[in-house]
């Protein structure tokens, strides 16, 4: 069951230990408004939202849940039309705390949050009955008496570990993207290397230029080019291993090398 109005007035300042405001009470909710924003250097009075950016506000109001209630941020409905997405946690039975609240700017406008403002509304269920453990009786209940903003308290080990996890994903696809480029490219020259090497061949076959030093330099040269090619693919891009391939591709570029040298000299 939720609180309506003339509950939530008798209820209000058990409920409200600072920042209670009657004026607030709506037909079964009441809205907080921002008492600071908070960024990396500090908090501040008034803060402007790039589109997509996200962003906590400490509320005004400081709340302590009486043991039969539970407590569900909502959104308003004038701040979701201008385009600011507004969330919060529940509040559980015997939870006392400031109200920190995740603001995101989900239009392409910049929007200007500033203290005072009604940011978004409570509401209030009432309990089937009291719970046998309370928020302050519970194990890490590392939000109680939230004065000032704690970001992730005594969640921070278990956190960064899943965050590490995040990143290493994310260098792990990164590198597998500029694998598939490079590849891309490197393929894109040994197809042009092929083409000039039948182009040239071709073109001095219809001159009837035999000359076969000259063709046989030709061939080698573009030859060594398209080798050099697979090895930036296979070796140095997607880090082959293979012991006999490596030997293998080594005495090939070794052999065309040679072979260049007594064609030229």
């Amino acid at each position: 069951m939720i609180l309506v109005d003339k509950e939530l007035r008798e209820y209000g300042e058990d409920i409200f230990v600072r920042g209670y405001d009657e004026k607030n009470i709506n037909a079964v909710s009441y809205d907080v408004t921002i008492h600071s924003i908070i960024t990396d250097e500090s908090e501040v009075d008034s803060y402007i939202l790039d589109p997509n950016e996200t962003i906590f506000i400490k509320t005004k109001e400081m709340i302590h849940v009486p043991d039969d209630l539970l407590g569900r941020i909502g959104e308003k409905n004038s701040k979701m039309r201008l385009g600011l997405q507004v969330s919060g946690p529940h509040y559980f039975p015997g939870h006392k705390t400031f109200m920190f609240l995740r603001v995101r700017n989900i239009s392409p406008n910049r929007i200007k949050i500033e203290n005072g403002e009604k940011i978004a509304q409570i509401f209030f269920e009432k309990l089937s009955d009291v719970p046998d453990k309370t928020y302050p009786m519970q194990e890490g209940a590392s939000f109680n008496y939230e004065e000032k903003y704690r970001g992730i308290a005594g969640y921070k080990d278990e956190y960064n570990k899943k965050i590490i996890r995040i990143e290493n994903a994310k260098e792990e696809l990164e590198e597998k993207e500029s694998k598939i480029y490079a590849n891309i490219m490197t393929l894109m020259g040994i197809f042009v290397s092929i083409f000039s090497l039948i182009m040239v061949n071709f073109t001095n076959l219809t001159k009837r230029n035999m000359d076969i030093k000259f063709l046989a330099g030709i061939n080698i040269s573009l030859a060594i080019v398209i080798v050099l090619f697979l090895g930036l693919i296979l070796i140095f891009l997607n880090k082959s291993k293979n012991r006999k391939f490596l030997i293998g591709y080594f005495i090939l570029l070794l052999a065309l090398i040679i072979g260049m040298f007594f064609v030229l000299y």
